[in-house]
Formats: structure tokens, sequence, C-alpha cells
């Protein structure tokens, strides 16, 4: 039995190793989840139907996020290999592609909101008892939404930067333009808000993301010592056909898995605002809190993705499966430490927030509680999930994950929203309790092994497996 555990045990070693690609990531994703929390609070001070149209307009915009993060990382699952056999070549290929991708992504995402903006929001507006001003609500969600359209461009292409950037261990350029991020952010916001309400949010939002993108670009075209395949990148916009192929069949399931799964989540959100403005309010500052401190995990996922991916590429397949054990165990010891944090921040909703009612208070305060006890079933399925994923079963994460979520979590949201009168409390909880069959079932899957593959070899077959 000691055995066994101490397999899930990272040596120092491994754990510097690890945390050599986590910690920059943590902290570049502290600093820009700051500026949501930034964003909160300022606009949470202006009032609940200010943060609530604010939370709705940042919920359809995620779908977006993950719409494109989900791009890159089909991407960047062959860059983390091609940079482990030191394939320069389709390196700088497999580049081109996610910044071609960030552009088509961004524009027809940009068109989407600029066109069906108000109708969108207007899914997530309902009146509570309080009987809350959800015209304004409303209002402030939409011209909120469209002005974020503006930074859809600059923080696509920060995105594809940032990921080559992290498959070639560069972690802390990210990490520097973020800190200027947040700094920036925080002036503008400090300075505007008060006297522009949301648009002064709005603005504060898409100059962090134009500064951040800009100084990752620059530095990555002013630095070939240590990028060598960025040396002529866009003296062509070809990607060779049969590597094109290979990224689409297999990051294709792992984007529509990300968007799909996003949409999920907007879904059960829009399920909870049927109990009121109060609810959406809540949810937004229990999701963004959760955020903040939940950078760790997200990081180590990410840095799963590398190190199996560079594992994998280098043809290293015990040493991959040693590692996901290792993996898994200290994404473990990382929920706890999260979910201890979490516990001790729900009662201090009401510093961060004065201006909002007691009852948006009281459940903020047991949705944060929620997220606690969510932390460590988080931190496990992340883990496995990028260990799956770092083999090219994007099929695989693709049916389960959007599968879950849309087969038994949405399905549950709506059955509680639209055929029972439980409060948000209960309904949030139940919602997080149901993560327990989701871990479950996804470490059976880790355990089969089939994910152990490698991809980056120029003459596999079909790359899309279950």
């Amino acid at each position: 039995m000691r055995k066994r555990l101490s397999a899930y045990i990272p040596d120092k070693k491994f754990f510097r190793l690890v945390l050599s690609i986590a910690l920059p990531m943590m902290i570049q994703n502290t600093f820009t989840n700051l500026i949501s929390l930034v964003n909160n609070v300022t606009v949470g001070r202006l009032g609940t139907e200010q943060l609530a149209g604010v939370a709705v307009a940042n919920q359809l915009v995620s779908i977006y996020i993950m719409c494109i993060w989900g791009t890159m990382s089909g991407a960047e699952i062959f860059g983390a290999q091609y940079h482990g056999n030191k394939d320069m070549d389709n390196l700088r290929n497999t580049f081109r592609f996610m910044i071609l991708m960030a552009l088509l992504v961004s524009a027809v995402s940009a068109a989407i909101f600029l066109v069906f903006g108000e109708p969108l929001v207007k899914l997530y507006i309902f009146s509570d008892a309080e009987g809350s001003d959800v015209d304004l609500a409303l209002r402030e969600g939409t011209r909120y939404l469209r002005l974020l359209v503006i930074s859809f461009l600059p923080l696509g292409l920060n995105m594809g930067y940032t990921s080559i950037l992290r498959v070639n261990d560069q972690n802390l350029v990210p990490m520097y333009s973020s800190m200027v991020g947040i700094v920036s952010s925080l002036a503008i916001n400090f300075l505007l808000i008060p006297r522009l309400g949301i648009d002064g949010a709005a603005v504060a939002t898409i100059s962090s993301r134009v500064l951040e993108s800009l100084i990752n670009i620059v530095w990555c075209h002013t630095h070939p010592d240590r990028l060598p395949f960025l040396k002529g990148v866009f003296k062509t916009l070809k990607v060779p056909k049969k590597l094109a192929k290979q990224i689409l069949l297999t990051g294709l399931p792992l984007t529509a898995n990300e968007t799909i799964w996003q949409i999920g989540v907007a879904t059960i959100t829009q399920c909870y605002s049927y109990r009121g403005l109060s609810s959406v309010a809540a949810v937004n500052i229990a999701t963004t809190v959760q955020m903040l401190t939940s950078v760790s995990i997200f990081a180590l996922g990410a840095a799963i993705g590398v190190v199996m991916g560079n594992l994998l590429g280098a043809g290293d397949k015990d040493g991959a499966e040693a590692a996901s054990k290792k993996l898994m165990g200290f994404s473990v010891f990382v929920g706890l430490s999260v979910g201890l944090l979490l516990l001790v921040l729900g009662p201090l909703v009401p510093v961060l927030y004065p201006n909002l009612s007691p009852e948006v208070h009281e459940i903020a305060k047991w949705l944060v509680w929620g997220e606690a006890f969510d932390a460590v079933l988080n931190s496990f399925y992340n883990a496995a999930y990028y260990i799956i994923r770092s083999g090219g079963k994007t099929v695989t994460t693709f049916l389960f994950d959007s599968g879950f979520i849309w087969g038994v979590s949405v399905v549950v949201a709506v059955i509680l929203a639209y055929f029972t009168s439980v409060s948000i409390i209960p309904f949030y909880w139940i919602e997080k309790v149901l993560d327990i069959l989701k871990c479950i079932i996804i470490y059976l899957l880790v355990r089969k092994g089939s994910w152990i593959q490698v991809l980056s070899k120029e003459n596999d077959g079909i790359l899309m497996t279950l």
C-alpha cells in the first residue's frame, strides 16, 4: 500500500521541474485574474445591477476565450512534442497555424456579439423578489459586451504567443507582461470607473489586453536566439496541408470541447439566474474569487501538458506513465491548499463589496465555500484531463468532458431551475457534488493507459483516436 502511494508523490527533482514550468504561469494567471477581480470590485461599488450586467457580459466573452483557448491548446499538443524532439520547421508551422486561427476565431466571435449582443445578455437577466432594475442591468451588460469586442484581436494574438512561449520554456515573459497589464488596469479602473461607470471598466480591460499582447509580441520577435523558429515565420502564411490536417484532426475535438463545455457552463449560469439578480451577482463574485485562488490548479494543468508532451515527444512512454501518477498526486495537494484558502475567504466577501446588499453577501459566502469543496475535485480532474489530452486523446476528452456537462450537470441544473423552487445555495452545491462522479470516471480512463502515444513522428497515422 505504501509503495502504491509513493508512486503519486513527486521527488524533489520532479517537483522542481514541474514548479519551474508552473510557477511563472501561476504568477501570470494571478495577475490576469486580478484584472477581473479589480473590475468586479470597482463595478460592484456601482450597484447590483451594474455588477450583474458585467457578470453576464463576461460569461458570454468567456465562451470566446474558451473557444480560442481550445484552438491554441490543440496546436500546443504538437508544439510541445515538436519542441521535445527539436523539430524547428514544424514548430514554426504550428505557430503560424495558431496565429491564423486566432485571427479567424476573433473575427467570427466579434461579429456574433456585435449583432446578437442584446438578446444574448437578455437570456440571463431576470427580476428577483426585490424588484431590481432589470432594464438597467440589460443596458449595462449589452454596452459592456460590445465594448469588450475591441479586445478580441489583441487577446487572441496574445494567447497564441503565450502558448508558443510556454511550450518553448519561456514562461517568464508572459508573467512579466501580465504584471504590466494588471498595473495599467488598476490605474485606469480607479481613475475612470467613478467617472464613466462600466465604460471605464471596459477601457481598463481593453487597454491591459492590448499592452500585454504588445509586450509578448515585441519580445518574441526581438529574441531570435531564444525562439529561432520565429525567424521569417510570416514570410508566408501557408501551413503544410498534412500538418494542418493533423492539427485539425487532433485539435478540432478539443476546440469543440472547450467551446461546448463553456456553453454548458453558461447554460448552468443561466439557470442560476432564474433565482434573480442577487444570485447573478453572488455567482459572479464566487466564480471570480475561485478563478483568482485556483490559478495554481490551472497553471499546473498547463504544466502537465508541457511535461507530458515533452516526454512523449522524446519517446519516453514509461517516464510519461510514471510522471502521470506523480502529477495527479501533486495536483490533489494543490487542490487541498486552494480549498482551505477559499474557506477562509468566504466570510470576507462583504469587505470587498461593501455596497452590495446583505443578501448578496450571504449568498456569495456560501457559494465561495461551495468552490472550496470543489477545489480538490477540480484539481484532480484537471490533472487527469491534461494527462489524457497530452497523448492526443482529444476525442476521448471531448466525449467525456462535454458529454458529462451536458448529459449530467446541465440536465440537473435545468430540472432544478424550471421544475423546483430550491434556492440558489443548495442549487449551487448540488452542481458541485456532481463532480465526484466525473472524477471517478476520468480516473478509470487514466488507469486504462491508452492515452500514451507519440504524435510528433513524421509518419504517424490517424491521430484522432479513442
